[in-house]
């Protein structure tokens, strides 16, 4: 069986929040970063750290983005530059009431559809590309688009194979982008825990 690796996206600006939201404490662990990271954990074989650089207060494996400008877009070029995978499960920091369960049918759909390029959630809210299965045979559109300066996952997918699998509630893919979100999330996984 291949190898499953997520890559958490955590290199944004998090102009809206003030801060870097990465490094906000959560769930019980000093930044979001670790929380996330140690809960993929026990459900990927490999997680790695998308950033700008070295900034988190714990050990993890980080893959640098190779340009300068902010976008998802410039992580996934530099996750398939840097790791010789076929796919990778895509993360970001900022979405941590997405659940096991939402993960496992994602990878589900992924393995009954190798054809495909992206395998992405559909909530009521529309396509959530921040949580998603991407394959490597993206990586030239991504580079076409970067090239173009062209930025936006959604194009990215639209030009693609992608699978879309729905979901009924919105509620776990909710980013955490304004303060009173960071403390509803937190209220939230602090009820979950007792």
């Amino acid at each position: 069986m291949a190898e499953r690796t997520a890559v958490i996206l955590a290199g944004g600006r998090s102009r809206r929040m003030g801060r870097d939201k990465a490094l906000l404490p959560f769930g019980g662990y000093s930044t979001l970063a670790e929380y996330q990271y140690r809960r993929l954990q026990p459900l990927f074989d490999r997680v790695y750290l998308s950033a700008k650089g070295e900034k988190f207060p714990f050990d993890a494996p980080l893959i640098p983005d190779k340009r300068e400008e902010h976008s998802p877009l410039i992580a996934l070029e530099s996750i398939f530059t840097r790791l010789d995978l076929s796919e990778i499960f895509l993360l970001a920091v900022d979405l941590p009431l997405v659940g096991p369960q939402t993960l496992t049918r994602l990878q589900s759909a992924a393995r009954t559809r190798p054809e495909v390029q992206a395998v992405v959630p559909r909530s009521p809210h529309g396509l959530e590309p921040l949580c998603a299965v991407y394959r490597r045979s993206l990586l030239p559109e991504i580079r076409r688009m970067l090239d173009d300066d062209r930025h936006r996952l959604q194009t990215l997918l639209a030009r693609s194979d992608t699978l879309e699998v729905p979901f009924d509630r919105r509620e776990p893919f909710a980013n955490l982008n304004r303060p009173e979100e960071y403390e509803k999330a937190m209220e939230r996984v602090t009820m979950m825990r007792k």
